[in-house]
C-alpha cells in the first residue's frame, strides 16, 4: 500500500529534503503540493506531484491523501497540524510543533482523540550514529552527562528569527537539541536554565540567536547545550559528547563517531553526514501501515516546545525554570 501524501509549504527545506526523499521511497505517492505561492507549489511537480494548489483546504478534503507533511513558517505549524488531524489525516509536522504554550494541549488532545499517526521532524534521532550511540549506552548504571553544540554561520533569513513568525533560534532550532537529549537520556527533563539573547541580530526586537543552556533530568542526567550563529560556515555545525560510567562517545557532525571505554575502542566514519531524514520517513510509513504511533510522537514535540519556551523565560528572568510533564501531556484521559 502506497501512502498518498501532500507536502504543504514548498520552500527551500521541502525542496531540498522531503520532496526528493519522497521521490526515492516507494512507500509514498506524492498526490499534492500546496503553497500560498503558486510558483513554489508548481516547482513540486518536478518531484512528481499529481497536482499543486494554493488552497490548503483542498488537501484536507482530498480522500486520496493519507498523510500531510507540513513545512510552512513556524507560526503556522500548530494550527495547520490541528486542522489536518481533525480532518483525519496522518501528520508529519516539521519542528517546532508549536510556538506558543496554549497551542500544545489542543493538538495533543486532538491526536489522542482521532487516533491518527502523528510525528514531528526531529530527524536527528533517526541518524545512524545516534542509533549506534544509544545502543552502546543501553543499560548504563550512571546518569548521563551530555554536551551538545550547534553553531553555524550568521542566519541571513530573518523570518526564522522573528519572534512572531519563526519564534527565534531557540524555538526554531534548539528544539532539536532538547529532543535529542531527552531521547538519549530516556528520562523526563525537570529544569532548565539559560543565558543568551540577540548577539548577532540586535535589530530584531525580542529574538534569541545565541544561547548556552543547562537541562536537568529526573534521573540525575545533565545536558549542556550551546546554540547560535556566531560561527563560520566552514566549521562543522554540530558536535555531541556523551559521558557515563567511564565511557565516552563523540558524535562529530553526524558523520563520525568515536567511542571509548567499551569492550573495544570503536570508530565509525560515514561518507557524508547522515541526519536521519530517510529513516524518519521509513519509520513513519511503517507506523502508518501498522496503525501505531510513530517513534516520535506529539508528546515529544510538546516536550521540546515547552523546553524552548521555558529557556526563553529563563533568559528573560535570569532564573532557572521548572518543567512539569502536565504542561505538555494534554487533558487527563
Amino acid at each position: 500500500m502506497s501512502i498518498g501524501t501532500a507536502v504543504v509549504g514548498c520552500g527551500n527545506f521541502a525542496r531540498a529534503v522531503h520532496l526528493p526523499n519522497l521521490k526515492k521511497l516507494s512507500d509514498y505517492v506524492l498526490k499534492a503540493a500546496a503553497d500560498t505561492n503558486a510558483e513554489a507549489a508548481e516547482a513540486a511537480k518536478g518531484f512528481g506531484a499529481a497536482y499543486t494548489t494554493t488552497d490548503y483546504q483542498r488537501v484536507l478534503n482530498d480522500p486520496s491523501i493519507d498523510l500531510v507533511i507540513i513545512c510552512t513558517p513556524h507560526f503556522q505549524h500548530a494550527s495547520m497540524a490541528l486542522e489536518a488531524v481533525n480532518a483525519g489525516k496522518h501528520v508529519l509536522v516539521e519542528k517546532p510543533m508549536a510556538t506558543k504554550l496554549e497551542e500544545i494541549g489542543p493538538l495533543v488532545d486532538a491526536v489522542r482523540r482521532k487516533g491518527i499517526t502523528f510525528t514531528v521532524g526531529f530527524n536527528r534521532r533517526y541518524s545512524f550514529l545516534a542509533q549506534k550511540a544509544r545502543q552502546l549506552l543501553a543499560g548504563r548504571k550512571y546518569p548521563l552527562l551530555l554536551v551538545y553544540r550547534m553553531v553555524d554561520e550568521i542566519w541571513r533569513h530573518p523570518w526564522a528569527l522573528d519572534p512572531e513568525i519563526g519564534g527565534g533560534r531557540i524555538i526554531s532550532e534548539a528544539v532539536h537539541l532538547f529532543d535529542f537529549c531527552a531521547y538519549m537520556v530516556g528520562a523526563e527533563p525537570v529544569r532548565i536554565s539559560a543565558e543568551g539573547g540577540a548577539l548577532t541580530h540586535p535589530e530584531i526586537p525580542g529574538t534569541q540567536d545565541n544561547a548556552v543552556m543547562t537541562l536537568s533530568f529526573a534521573d540525575g542526567s545533565i545536558a549542556s547545550l550551546t546554540i547560535g550563529d556566531l560561527g563560520n560556515a566552514d566549521y562543522p555545525k554540530e558536535r555531541i559528547e556523551l559521558f557515563s560510567g567511564e565511557r565516552t562517545i563523540l558524535i562529530d557532525n553526524f558523520q563520525r563517531l568515536e567511542a571509548y571505554g567499551f569492550d573495544e575502542e570503536r570508530e565509525i566514519s560515514l561518507p557524508e553526514a547522515d541526519k536521519g531524514f530517510i529513516q524518519e520517513l521509513t519509520e513513519l510509513a511503517n507506523a502508518i501501515r501498522d496503525h501505531s504511533p510513530a517513534p516520535i510522537t506529539e508528546i515529544d514535540g510538546a516536550r521540546a516546545t515547552l523546553c524552548a519556551l521555558k529557556a526563553i523565560e529563563a533568559m528573560r528572568t535570569g532564573k532557572a525554570q521548572a518543567l512539569q510533564p502536565a504542561e505538555y501531556m494534554g487533558s487527563p484521559g
